[in-house]
């Protein structure tokens, strides 16, 4: 593990041009355009003196992160056009890679938007309003829920074999201790699906669906593997507690679920111990999915 984080520290780039090899030596991203989706521009390769365009409007602009400056960046040469891609986003807008180089700050990437016009050098081009500095980590869908700045400090399987303090937890033998993640993840997606519900707007296609989705990725995750667990008497108290607080508000809230179309926790969770029943007796078979249709860029088109 140690040879592996000196390497990694070792290749970081820490100038232009070790930037622009590093980039160089691995593939462009390619971009999935479906029929109907037609970019008013291409992603580009920027050139040196494009660079240099974005490097000047940094300092123009003052933007930098907390802590560093704004001259402490270096520029990934391949610039993504955003213009067609999100709502309300200006149809010039590019967002240009940035890293950051500021000692103990390496590992730090943010972006900034650009017009088409500014990168081709025009005096008169479209200036877009300047963006935050954000971090992409500060913008996923569980950043609220970290106790970090990079996440939860406890995940994956550690997040199930022992308390932040390395101590057992009471009241129950072989008890979970990583349940007050899951159940920030549900209560967060039930507050999010209440906020929507209130604002009268139902299934709105712009305000509803990511509600709707949080709310059935939690329920189908994170909630049926507290009910199992429940099920095997592994939940202490205060997890068993906050389970049931949890559930309670959801049947209180059983109207606004059913009227924006979402699933209602008790028939997940009977349908999830069912499935693990079957699973232990060695009965269980997932069934057959079909593949994701491959988008029209990946695939050979009708002649």
């Amino acid at each position: 593990m140690l040879k592996k984080s000196m390497t990694l520290k070792k290749t970081r780039p820490g100038t232009q041009a070790e930037l622009d090899a590093y980039m160089a030596a691995r593939p462009r991203p390619v971009r999935n355009t479906f029929e109907g989706m037609y970019p008013l521009h291409q992603d580009l390769e920027l050139s040196d003196q494009q660079v240099q365009i974005v490097q000047d409007y940094l300092q123009e602009v003052n933007f930098h992160l907390p802590g560093a400056a704004a001259h402490e960046f270096l520029v990934v040469r391949w610039a993504r056009y955003t213009g067609f891609q999100f709502m309300q986003e200006p149809l010039e807008a590019y967002a240009i890679g940035l890293r950051c180089t500021h000692p103990g700050m390496e590992d730090q990437h943010t972006f900034i938007r650009m017009s088409w016009g500014q990168l081709m050098g025009d005096p008169e081009a479209i200036r877009l309003p300047v963006n935050e500095p954000v971090l992409a980590g500060d913008m996923m869908t569980l950043a609220r829920y970290r106790d970090t700045r990079t996440g939860p400090s406890r995940t994956g399987v550690n997040a199930y074999d022992a308390a932040p303090d390395g101590s057992v937890p009471n009241s129950v033998p072989h008890s979970v201790p990583g349940t007050d993640f899951d159940l920030k993840l549900l209560n967060g997606a039930l507050d999010d699906v209440l906020e929507q519900h209130l604002t009268g707007k139902g299934r709105e296609i712009n305000s509803w669906w990511n509600p709707a989705l949080n709310w059935g990725v939690a329920l189908a995750g994170r909630y049926p593997r507290l009910k199992y667990f429940e099920s095997k008497g592994r939940l202490d108290e205060q997890a068993l507690a906050a389970l049931h607080a949890f559930e309670a508000r959801a049947a209180d809230a059983e109207t606004a679920l059913q009227e924006l179309g979402l699933a209602l926790p008790a028939s997940v969770a009977e349908s999830a111990l069912k499935q693990a029943k079957k699973a232990e007796r060695g009965t269980f078979s997932r069934p057959h999915r079909i593949r994701n249709p491959q988008p029209l860029t990946e695939s050979e088109r009708d002649t």
